[in-house]
């Protein structure tokens, strides 16, 4: 690993950057040890640190989620797993800083830009149409990057999402139906009402975001009422809309299974953390055997089928 050169700054910039989400400085600084073991991993390689999920809506006895933004690969412990990375992004890899943990994803800053205009597939641009924080980025040009990707990423859900809906709906109706359609697409731990959970924690942001996007080609349009947008989907792209969110449905499923064994080799502990997790959403639980455990990607397999017959996974 390359160690890092010269100190970098959190930046502190505005809306445009930070998606709207506010982190008070006490929690910033909590951050910091998780932060520090990043650059010590990958150096002057990082373009931008993002925090994103439950922690921010003020949940503290969770593993936290960071996606690291990279300039290259060059300081991945191996080159397969720079190769695994642009096959499948993004990496997953376990830190932890004092009596912190994390988790954080890890692909290149120009690929995740991409990943919100044009990857068919919600993985990327669901999560980030989302609130996230930026906790640092290298300069004004990762900055402006990130600016755009955000903005991308909440315009391609809304025009995906706005054929699947009636003539009318409301904003609620607009994200927690198109939340719980990316949830489908991949396969997830959490309870069938998350949707509504995301939304109702933050409507007025989600209210921003809809109206700024208005008529820019989302397929949408004001009304009258406030609350109330009209579908301009022709029937054409209504009728494909349909097929469009069953094919994700059935890629999504395969990608989930291939980044899962990814994980494998790249994440510490990656079934306890994944045993964890089901039974903190779902209440589910199957013990491991010590093989299981020491070898997930030849062994797990079928208690992980175990835990999709009992309804571990949607």
């Amino acid at each position: 690993m390359q160690p890092n050169k010269k100190p970098h700054k959190s930046t502190e910039k505005g809306s445009s950057v930070d998606h709207d989400v506010q982190v008070s400085p006490h929690d910033h600084a909590s951050l910091e040890p998780l932060l520090n073991e990043i650059r010590q991993q990958h150096g002057e390689a990082v373009l931008a640190i993002l925090v994103y999920g439950s922690w921010l809506r003020g949940k503290r006895d969770t593993m936290l989620d960071f996606y690291v933004l990279v300039e290259n690969y060059h300081t991945l412990e191996s080159a397969w797993q720079g190769w695994m990375c642009r096959l499948l992004p993004p990496n997953v890899y376990h830190i932890h800083g004092g009596d912190m943990r994390a988790k954080y994803a890890l692909l290149t800053l120009d690929r995740f830009c991409r990943a919100m205009q044009h990857d068919f597939h919600s993985y990327f641009w669901a999560r980030f149409a989302q609130p996230c924080k930026v906790l640092f980025a290298r300069d004004e040009v990762s900055e402006t990057a990130l600016a755009n990707a955000f903005k991308t990423a909440s315009a391609t859900f809304v025009r995906q999402v706005v054929p699947s809906l009636p003539d009318y709906f409301t904003n609620r109706e607009l994200w927690t139906s198109g939340l719980s359609q990316t949830y489908r697409c991949e396969l997830r731990t959490e309870s069938s009402n998350r949707a509504e959970s995301l939304y109702d924690f933050n409507p007025g942001w989600y209210d921003r975001i809809t109206r700024s996007l208005a008529g820019a080609g989302t397929r949408l349009s004001t009304t009258a009422q406030p609350d109330l947008f009209c579908n301009q989907s022709s029937v054409m792209v209504r009728k494909l809309s349909s097929t469009r969110w069953l094919l994700r449905r059935v890629q999504g499923k395969l990608l989930s299974v291939l980044r899962l064994s990814k994980a494998a080799l790249t994440f510490n502990d990656p079934l306890q953390y994944l045993l964890w997790k089901v039974e903190r959403h779902t209440g589910i639980y199957i013990e491991p055997s010590a093989r299981q455990l020491e070898h997930p990607l030849i062994f797990a397999w079928p208690l992980l089928w175990k835990l999709y017959r009992r309804g571990a996974f949607r």
